[in-house]
């Protein structure tokens, strides 16, 4: 049996699309089954929410294998992005090492890092080191999938830079050491599949899959080059990043990328080993063409 959580993500949709149609038992921990749509009827569930201290009872009843993809970019009304990244990781974590679950995968980021110029990225750190020290100490082996931003058509970085298309003249960060390597959804999904139908890790040496799509990109290259994906070129403007913040705030709304979001594109989250751990895991990734096809 799998645990999964996120399901009702841009990643864990095809994540979990791929583990049914694998054959894979899957128990979903989500806030709202009816976000799962018609895979409600497929799948066991139990409810539960980032903020819940404790699991619900049976949560990891017959779990050989939890795949932890939940972690917002920013604060949420029910609370702030670390408490909902790095502190319900270890939650999560602790009560699965108890349970004798043999292997936790983590949904980390690239650039995740303590000194990481974003809160999320920060906060992903932490959430690594909590849920490894959950792994040694309960003896359970942890897999971190670590994705570049991760694209996917209707998913919010992607409508955020359609929305920006419909401007004449398009704002961009004047100066930023953020680079990054887009990765479709489809591919990171591919790639947890991978990592849970492949061998464990020992107990005490997690390991760590980067998974970057093949292009790198400066944030000010990004931007336009979503643009002519979706079919509208446009000229950018530097602004600093100050200016930029100012205006985001003021524009910030539900459903809407909000300051803490755009400052991910900010970081670097390229990685180091381009598209090397993608393909040991069998995945020939696509580049944001394919990444918004689909």
């Amino acid at each position: 049996m799998i645990l999964l959580t996120g399901a009702t993500g841009a990643t864990g949709r095809r994540v979990l699309d791929r583990l049914l149609a694998r054959g894979h038992r899957v128990r979903c921990l989500v806030r709202n089954p009816a976000r799962l749509g018609a895979r409600r009827v497929d799948v066991q569930l139990s409810l539960w929410h980032l903020t819940d201290h404790r699991l619900p009872g049976g949560a990891l009843r017959g779990v050989d294998t939890v795949i932890h993809l939940a972690g917002p970019l920013s604060d949420q009304p029910i609370g702030q992005l670390e408490e909902l990244n790095a502190t319900a990781s270890w939650r999560l974590a602790d009560a699965a090492a108890a349970a004798g679950v043999e292997h936790f995968v983590y949904a980390s980021a690239l650039g995740a890092g303590g000194a990481a110029g974003c809160r999320f990225l920060r906060a992903k750190d932490v959430g690594e080191r909590v849920v490894a020290g959950a792994g040694a100490t309960g003896g359970m082996g942890v897999s971190v999938v670590a994705p570049s931003l991760i694209l996917a058509r209707g998913q919010r970085w992607a409508s955020w830079a359609q929305a920006l298309s419909l401007l004449p003249v398009v704002p961009v960060p004047a100066r930023s050491p953020g680079r990054s390597r887009p990765v479709s959804a489809a591919d990171v999904a591919d790639a947890i599949v991978a990592v849970v139908e492949g061998a464990t890790p020992a107990v005490g040496r997690p390991a760590r899959h980067e998974l970057a799509g093949p292009d790198e990109y400066a944030v000010r290259d990004l931007v336009p080059a979503l643009h002519t994906v979706v079919g509208r070129r446009r000229r950018t403007v530097g602004l600093p990043a100050g200016v930029l913040n100012a205006a985001v705030a003021v524009l910030e709304r539900p459903g809407a990328a909000d300051r803490e979001e755009l400052g991910v594109l900010t970081c670097d989250t390229a990685g180091r080993h381009g598209t090397r751990d993608l393909e040991a895991l069998g995945v020939r990734p696509g580049g944001i063409v394919e990444a918004l096809g689909g």
